[in-house]
């Protein structure tokens, strides 16, 4: 009887094992999407702040870098107003592009925002975007119209590394602007970003 109940024992362990085998275990042919690191990067450290009359104020930098099979990542750029996303001025495709068999795993997006009069009454906002990589550098340039109320900006960028998978949107970078003397300090959760009064929201999307 001892006999017979140790063995049932040992089938019950067995069997959960398996079966908790079975349940970890992803389906073959099916492939997780890539994690993803987002270390900040301090624009203008050391002999670099030689740069910042250059690049403005508005500027920072952020690298990216994915393990595991390689995303199609794109970014796109997004206005937001009363906290909503409202419009798009575009987007830059296939971020870890590589023109040759040898992957661009690790890039580093550098941001720059800057404001130019045009007449007496109209501004317009630069937005440029460039992507360093192990191939070089592509510079992308945006313009926008500018609303001269909006007096006050400040940066929205991570303060320290965060990683994520690849397979939902993650804002990744931004800059916020008020038509007050005052601005708030703010983050890319959502929730922060929804009571911005105008933010320029920089978003990372992946196709399947």
């Amino acid at each position: 009887m001892r006999l017979n109940a140790f063995i049932l024992i040992i089938l019950f362990v067995l069997t959960g094992c398996t079966a908790e085998s079975k349940e970890t275990t992803a389906p073959e042919g099916e492939v997780s999407p890539a994690k993803i690191e987002l270390v900040p990067v301090d624009l203008f450290k050391g002999e670099a702040a030689k740069f910042q009359p250059f690049l403005g104020a508005m500027s920072g930098a952020f690298k990216l870098k994915y393990e595991g099979s390689k995303p199609i990542a794109n970014l796109d750029i997004d206005i937001w107003k009363d906290g909503q996303r409202e419009d798009s001025i575009g987007w830059i495709g296939d971020v870890f592009y590589s023109p040759d068999e040898q992957k661009n795993n690790e890039i580093e997006v550098i941001i720059s925002t800057d404001m130019v009069s045009i007449g007496e009454k109209d501004e317009s906002a630069i937005i440029k975007v460039g992507i360093v990589n192990r191939s070089g550098t592509d510079l992308t340039t945006f313009h926008i119209p500018w609303e001269k109320k909006l007096a006050a900006r400040g940066l929205i960028q991570d303060a320290e590394p965060r990683s994520f998978t690849a397979d939902q949107a993650v804002y990744v970078f931004g800059m916020q602007a008020t038509s007050s003397n005052t601005i708030r300090t703010s983050d890319l959760s959502t929730e922060s970003l929804s009571q911005t009064e105008w933010a320029l929201v920089f978003t990372l999307q992946f196709e399947e």
